[in-house]
């Protein structure tokens, strides 16, 4: 890790038998060459977790979420596989189902009803259709999928004699924590929610049912982590209806003899680990490619999966509004774009995928010019790439519909060597922290967007350096490891 934090972090969990909870596990096993071969995950929450995990010789509970997770979990007793098998340091504890009861729990139910409802995403006089096949996925595939989770946390936190710590991640696993609670009654559960909660009225898209299971699994937490203060205001209230007391002040909710601690904790990035790849190997050769694109433009870039709530499309329209508009700007300006698909079984992403190259023809076959292409896209870029970018931008779009956080802004600025405008979503979760540093954009408003792209251009060199200096002083001094630090340290007074 690195970080002054480290030693605080290693000495709490030392007496704990450690259970990491998520769908996504921190590996994932593919078939190459006929060859079943193991890759690590990407993102924030497995560069965090994973060395505390390894630390404390952990285990992390995950879905079987391919035919190669679930075929490799199978050579082992009780789907508990060692990682590296060569010389273990932790372990991976699979659930395992059946492939239709799995597609039904993530592919009906976690995305898209839940994430759709949880970032505002459902064209409500259309969509949702809350039909029998909603409600049996529900019943049948997302109950059955958490009592599974449940019962293999269950098994897990009896394996030794330590003093379990269960952290649970995310909205695949809303109704886990009840069932946990109902065979540990006396265990301490923690549960952090990494997408934004929506307002209470719009929450009610959900039947009753449905909401009144989420909040009872959710309350069955001790601590209930959000990103933001308006997460945790916007949960508190869709809970009020069914709870006997909502402390708003302290942010405790008070149900059936038990309390629950809802609390906010930012998450932020990986600062030494994102600096550190600022002149590695890799990514200097990209970097050849990324300059090349740039020449001496003006380089706006975006870095995005597929997915819905990132907004992509609307962001391509501002900037084909920008080009119209300030004409003056066509061969003085190019747009990057990065992606990596995501969710391509659910039908809505594979049309949204499709949706976005379709524009990006278009912009490029209405104001291209003289071999100028107005937006260059590179679809399914790694990570080197990608750093190799953030360190060239000057201008960096982020305008999702909504986000839990959206640490890009962040990451980019840590490696950035340009003086980097940066034009944020006001609703990122990202915004309240950044705000006085970036150029804020209302994610629907295109006119708006168009003219934040002309802002960032005709931004003076003066007030360009205040916000880069700026958002590299934030990003340095709150880490991913504050995040988990002050969860651990809740987690102590609480229990005292």
């Amino acid at each position: 890790m690195n970080y002054p934090q480290q030693e605080k972090i290693l000495n709490f969990l030392k007496d704990k038998n450690l259970i990491v909870v998520s769908n996504r596990g921190p590996v994932e096993f593919k078939r190459i060459n006929n060859e079943i071969k193991m890759k690590r995950g990407a993102g924030g929450l497995v560069s965090t977790l994973m060395p505390l995990v390894e630390a404390l010789n952990g285990v992390w509970v995950a879905s079987a979420m391919t035919l190669e997770d679930a075929e490799v979990a199978r050579r082992y007793p009780k789907h508990r596989v060692l990682i590296p098998e060569e010389d273990p340091k932790f372990k991976i504890s699979f659930v395992v189902t059946d492939r239709d009861r799995y597609e039904d729990y993530y592919s009906v139910i976690s995305n898209p009803l839940l994430w759709f409802i949880q970032h505002y995403m459902w064209n409500s006089p259309y969509t949702p259709d809350i039909d029998d096949h909603v409600h049996e996925a529900w019943k049948e595939s997302y109950i059955y999928l958490n009592q599974k989770f449940a019962d293999k946390v269950v098994e897990e936190a009896k394996i030794n004699k330590k003093e379990p710590l269960i952290m649970l991640q995310d909205y695949h696993l809303y109704l886990c924590p009840a069932y946990i609670r109902e065979k540990m009654d006396d265990v301490f559960l923690t549960q952090f929610i990494h997408i934004p909660w929506p307002q209470a009225d719009y929450f009610n898209i959900l039947p009753e049912y449905m909401k009144k299971s989420i909040i009872e699994g959710l309350l069955s937490n001790n601590i209930l982590g959000f990103h933001i203060p308006r997460y945790v205001d916007n949960f508190l209230h869709t809970c009020s209806d069914y709870v006997e007391e909502v402390d708003y002040e302290q942010g405790i909710v008070y149900h059936k003899g038990h309390h629950t601690h809802v609390k906010n904790y930012p998450i932020s990035v990986d600062y030494n680990s994102i600096k550190s790849m600022e002149h590695a190997p890799e990514v200097r050769k990209k970097e050849e490619l990324i300059k090349k694109i740039k020449g001496d433009k003006f380089l706006f870039y975006r870095t995005d999966r597929t997915d819905l709530s990132k907004n992509i499309i609307r962001g391509f329209k501002a900037y084909d509004l920008f080009l119209e508009k300030y004409p003056e700007y066509k061969t003085r300006v190019i747009f990057l774009a990065t992606g990596k698909p995501t969710r391509q079984q659910i039908k809505n992403y594979t049309e949204y995928s499709e949706a976005i190259e379709e524009i990006i023809k278009q912009i490029n076959s209405k104001h291209g010019k003289d071999g100028w292409k107005p937006i260059e896209y590179i679809f399914k870029a790694d990570y080197n790439l990608v750093v190799a970018a953030f360190k060239n931008y000057d201008g960096l779009i982020v305008n999702p519909i909504a986000d839990g956080m959206n640490i890009v802004p962040k990451e980019a600025s840590v490696v950035n060597q340009t003086q980097g405008v940066v034009i944020l979503s006001e609703t990122a979760g990202s915004f309240e922290d950044l705000k006085e540093h970036v150029i804020g954009i209302n994610p629907f408003d295109i006119t708006q967007t168009a003219q934040a792209y002309h802002a960032a251009l005709k931004m003076s060199s003066d007030k360009r350096y205040d916000n880069w200096k700026a958002l590299q002083e934030l990003a340095s001094k709150r880490t991913i490891y504050d995040w988990i630090s002050e969860q651990f340290e809740d987690m102590e007074k609480i229990k005292k």
